[in-house]
């Protein structure tokens, strides 16, 4: 359960960030005349995902070993969101990111073997 439960966040935060990246500078607050409060669709979609993303990161945190979860899904994290940021916004990836990810990977590997 607890992969499970690992991947559904991994799915939802990653999409939410993607998506609020997606909609762009769509959320405006002002002050004028009472409070104005306005959010793109794709803003908001994203909201939601990483909303939902931060009640199951919640939910890992009281069930699971913190030393062992926090490190390896963010971890995974990180690495999807570079990968996600160079394949859907076309973001450079230089020598000094993908040697970062190495590391990233592999210390995702010793935690996970030390486990």
């Amino acid at each position: 359960m607890k992969y499970i439960l690992a991947i559904i966040y991994l799915i939802f935060t990653t999409s939410g960030l993607t998506f609020m990246k997606l909609g762009g500078d769509s959320l405006h607050l002002t002050f004028k005349e009472g409070v104005n409060f306005k959010i793109g669709w794709l803003t908001f979609l994203g909201f939601c995902l990483y909303l939902i993303s931060f009640l199951l990161w919640q939910r890992m945190l009281v069930k699971y070993d913190l030393s062992i979860m926090v490190p390896i899904v963010t971890g995974i994290v990180q690495i999807l969101v570079l990968v996600i940021g160079h394949f859907v916004f076309k973001e450079s990836l230089g020598l000094i990111s993908l040697i970062g990810a190495g590391v990233v990977i592999l210390g995702i590997i010793l935690i996970a073997i030390g486990k």
